[in-house]
């Protein structure tokens, strides 16, 4: 009878001490309590282009370790020179079937929004912006762009040629390996 008194009282200074520190540290909705051990719930963070004491070099912002590739990004390991374009010709193939009515639409639309402009619908580089004075393209009907070899089609999509831009940056690499397709697709309906 008397551990059960005695684990009564404990029980009872427990929850008055309970009580009292609630009172004491201020239990209000409305502003911020006492947080007890936050751990990482609060961690110290660095802005951008500050010294950090925690790196080695003192900065906050870290390069990539070496050899690591950003997620969803396909390297091309091409200089720009007139050999690195006939190596990508060698090694690179299309992937896409040529064949495929989904492909076809995807680089018909693609061609219309990036090199409609240059190279006109039909691909006789007589399009608005040469029509205005810009130097015109090679025409992608003549023979030397129909022996060309669709992964040195990709590299100049790439990488640009003379006048042409690159557009590495603007069209994915799937869509220029369509636009090929439907490149090749406008030089056989044509004579």
């Amino acid at each position: 009878m008397r551990k059960i008194t005695i684990a009564g009282a404990f029980l009872l200074l427990f929850v008055v001490l309970l009580f009292l520190a609630a009172h004491f540290l201020g239990v209000e909705p409305d502003r911020l309590n006492y947080e007890y051990a936050p751990d990482m719930a609060h961690t110290v963070a660095y802005k951008a282009q500050t010294p950090n004491p925690f790196f080695r070099d003192g900065r906050t912002e870290q390069l990539p370790v070496e050899g690591t590739i950003p997620r969803g990004y396909m390297p091309l390991h091409y200089g720009l020179s007139e050999e690195e374009a006939r190596r990508a010709g060698k090694e690179l193939h299309n992937p896409f079937r040529s064949d495929s009515t989904a492909n076809l639409q995807r680089g018909k639309w693609v061609y219309q929004t990036y090199c409609q402009e240059c190279h006109a619908a039909s691909g006789d580089g007589m399009g608005l912006v040469v029509q205005r004075g810009f130097p015109p393209p090679p025409s992608l009907l003549l023979e030397h762009a129909r022996k060309m070899e669709d992964g040195r089609m990709f590299y100049i999509i790439t990488f640009g040629f003379k006048n042409m831009p690159a557009y590495g940056s603007l069209v994915s690499r799937e869509d220029r390996w369509q636009v090929i397709n439907y490149i090749r697709k406008l030089q056989e309906s044509q004579p």
